[in-house]
C-alpha cells in the first residue's frame, strides 16, 4: 500500500540482549543463533569488546581470553529486532508527553479524586482540613501544625513576634515538610546532601545513594624491594635463599587482588642442571611444583622475570618472596653490579 509522506510506524523495535549468569572460562552458549562475531555487541565489565577478541557462530560464543567469576558479561544481538505494538517498558520519556496528557484517572493513587481532595506523597487522595475563619491559628503548646490562610502549614511551628515599639507583628515558621525542585534555587543543593560517605574529587555517587571510590582495576597501593646481591642455590627443594627479594603488603580490602612482578638481573645454571624459581605467598607456592621462572639448564648468565596475579582474600599483612631450587649441583642468581626487584600491586575489586 502506498503512502503520502512517511510510512506510518506499525510496531516498536528494540534489540534483544543476553546476560551471562555464570562467568568462568572461554565457552558460552548464546540464546539466539548468529552468523559471526559482528552479529553481537559483547560487553565485559561494561566495556565493549572487539569482535576479534571472540568468535560467535550459531549458538556458540568462544572468548579469546578466559573470564573469571569476578567478571560480568552480557551481549546485545545486533541483528535481532523485537517488534511490539505497545511501547517497550521504560521507553516513554517526559518529552513524548504533551501537556495535560495524563489525567487523574491514569494515576494509581487510592481514594477519590475530586475538588475536595489532594494527592499526597503516599500515593493517596486525601482531603485537607482548612480553617474556616481564614485566620492564623496556633495550638496552645506550639507543637501541633497550624493553619495559614485556609491552608495547612505542614509540620510547622508558627511564631508571632511583636515589632519594636509596638509595631507590626512578624510571622516566622520553621518548615519541616518535603521540598521539591520547584522551590529550590539552582546550585543550592550541596553534593554532601546527596548520599552517605565522603563526597570529594575521588568519589562518585552510586545507585545505593553512597559516595564511594571507583573500583575495578584501580591500583590502591604499590610496595617494592630491591636486591643487588648474588645467591648460590644447592637445595633440591624450594627454599628462600635471598632476603632482599621479599615484600610485605597489607591489602585494604579482602576482595583486592595482588599482582606480583619479579625481575632478576642474572641467573646462571651450571653443568646442565635445572634451576627453578617461583613466588611464595607466606608459605604457599604460587607457581606450582616446578615454579614459574627459569626451568632449563644452561651454562651462561641470562636475566629472568616472572609475575602472578594472586587473590589472598585477607586484610592482614602478607609476605611475597622469591624461592628457588636446583636438580643438582650449584646454580646462582642475582648480580653484585645490577639490581633485582620484586614489586606487589594491590588492585581494587
Amino acid at each position: 500500500m502506498a503512502y503520502v509522506g512517511n510510512i506510518p510506524a506499525e510496531a516498536y523495535i528494540s534489540l534483544s540482549s543476553q546476560t551471562f549468569t555464570t562467568i568462568n572460562g572461554t565457552a558460552y552458549a548464546l540464546t539466539s543463533e548468529v552468523t559471526n562475531s559482528e552479529d553481537i555487541a559483547l560487553f565485559l565489565n561494561d566495556v565493549r569488546q572487539k569482535p576479534s577478541t571472540y568468535t560467535a557462530t550459531g549458538t556458540t560464543l568462544t572468548m579469546g581470553t578466559a573470564t573469571t567469576t569476578s567478571d560480568a558479561m552480557y551481549c546485545v544481538y545486533l541483528g535481532k529486532g523485537i517488534q511490539t505494538v505497545n511501547p517497550p517498558d521504560n521507553s516513554v520519556s517526559n518529552a513524548k508527553l504533551t501537556d495535560d496528557a495524563v489525567g487523574v484517572a491514569e494515576l494509581s493513587a487510592t481514594g477519590t479524586p475530586d475538588a475536595t481532595t489532594y494527592l499526597r506523597g503516599d500515593n493517596s487522595w486525601s482531603a485537607v482540613a482548612a480553617d474556616t475563619n481564614d485566620k492564623v491559628r496556633v495550638s496552645a503548646d506550639d507543637t501541633t501544625p497550624g493553619y495559614l490562610n485556609g491552608k495547612l502549614v505542614a509540620g510547622t511551628n508558627i511564631t508571632l513576634t511583636e515589632g519594636s515599639g509596638g509595631g507590626d507583628e512578624t510571622l516566622t515558621a520553621a518548615f519541616s515538610g518535603n521540598l521539591n525542585t520547584s522551590v529550590l534555587n539552582a546550585g543550592t543543593l550541596d553534593t554532601a546532601r546527596l548520599g552517605s560517605g565522603t563526597a570529594d574529587a575521588t568519589t562518585f555517587l552510586r545507585g545505593d545513594q553512597s559516595w564511594a571510590a571507583p573500583g575495578g582495576g584501580k591500583v590502591l597501593q604499590v610496595v617494592t624491594a630491591t636486591d643487588s646481591a648474588n645467591y648460590s642455590v644447592t637445595s633440591t627443594s624450594f627454599v628462600n635463599s635471598s632476603n632482599g627479594l621479599t615484600v610485605d603488603i597489607t591489602p585494604s580490602s579482602a576482595t583486592s587482588k595482588i599482582f606480583v612482578q619479579v625481575s632478576i638481573a642474572n641467573i646462571f645454571g651450571q653443568g646442565g642442571q635445572n634451576l627453578f624459581m617461583t613466588i611464595y605467598r607466606d608459605s604457599t607456592n604460587l607457581g606450582g611444583s616446578n615454579g614459574m621462572g627459569i626451568n632449563g639448564g644452561f651454562d651462561e648468565s641470562v636475566p629472568c622475570s616472572m609475575s602472578i596475579l594472586d587473590s589472598p582474600a585477607t586484610t592482614s599483612a602478607t609476605t611475597y618472596q622469591v624461592y628457588s631450587k636446583v636438580t643438582g649441583g650449584t646454580s646462582d642468581y642475582g648480580n653484585g653490579n645490577a639490581v633485582s626487584t620484586i614489586t606487589a600491586f594491590e588492585i581494587g575489586a
